[in-house]
């Protein structure tokens, strides 16, 4: 003859059900992993100063961010947030005239005319971990 669980034995089994559950969907936030990512652009080995560089990822919102006179950069994802979604990114490169980032590039013609467009960019990038010091090279 079968016992009946006892109410202490159903509700250990439930809490124990409720436990597997919540670590079988994860304790995220729901949203996209996005890690930190900063480093320099350059061209013919020199930087590339004053311009955006935006991460286009293969689905989702692009993290950007401004290059300073060395041409070192800090990708943003919100405005509140830092970084760049995992996983594989088209590059692209623009220039918004600014007087207080300073001129564009003495080349920029040649650079928007390659990576101007997320569509005509063929600079590609994964993104698979934090990035300190990525170096884009627009040769």
């Amino acid at each position: 003859m079968m016992k009946r669980a006892t109410s202490g034995q159903r509700a250990a089994t439930w809490m124990a059900s409720i436990v597997l559950i919540a670590a079988a969907l994860g304790c995220s936030s729901g949203g996209p992993d996005i890690v930190p990512v900063s480093g320099r652009v350059t061209r013919n080995g020199k930087p590339v100063p004053n311009v955006t560089i935006y991460f286009h990822p293969a689905s989702g919102r692009p993290s950007l961010g401004e290059c300073d006179a060395d041409g070192r950069f800090t990708l943003r994802y919100t405005h509140d947030q830092d970084g760049a979604k995992v996983g594989n990114h088209t590059v692209c490169v623009v220039y918004f005239p600014d007087p207080s980032r300073g001129a564009a590039p003495a080349d920029f013609k040649e650079i928007a005319a390659k990576y101007g467009t997320p569509e005509q960019s063929p600079l590609k990038i994964e993104i698979k971990k934090r990035e300190p010091n990525l170096e884009i090279k627009l040769d």
